[in-house]
């Protein structure tokens, strides 16, 4: 299995949105909608908060076969728009998901590797 992580900002004032819709993650129908989606995607998705002084974060990890490949099948899946997924996305992290997306991080260090 490969892994990726991405690291995203939560833009100022907006972690209690941010927070929010995480706790909606958790509820259904939201719940088995999403996952099915990641499972669609051949990918396990882990989210953490990481608060730092300098602002808050989004870190995901992407495990599977093809994380990178994956990531592209979880954004273009249907459901994402269901939930509003680009406009939540664009107002807390300023990201704009109808855009190319950026280059796929590169690992620099594996203990293991």
């Amino acid at each position: 299995m490969a892994m990726m992580a991405m690291c995203m900002p939560i833009l100022p004032g907006k972690k209690e949105k941010w927070l929010e819709m995480m706790a909606k993650l958790k509820e259904e129908p939201m719940k088995s909608t999403i996952n099915a989606s990641r499972d669609a995607a051949g990918v396990h998705e882990r989210s953490f908060l990481q608060e730092t002084p300098h602002g808050d974060f989004v870190i995901i990890t992407l495990e599977g076969d093809d994380p990178v490949a994956s990531f592209g099948k979880m954004l273009a899946d249907p459901t994402m728009a269901e939930f509003g997924w680009a406009e939540f996305a664009a107002d807390v992290h300023g990201m704009d998901l109808n855009a190319p997306p950026p280059p796929p991080p590169t690992m620099v260090y594996d203990s293991k590797g």
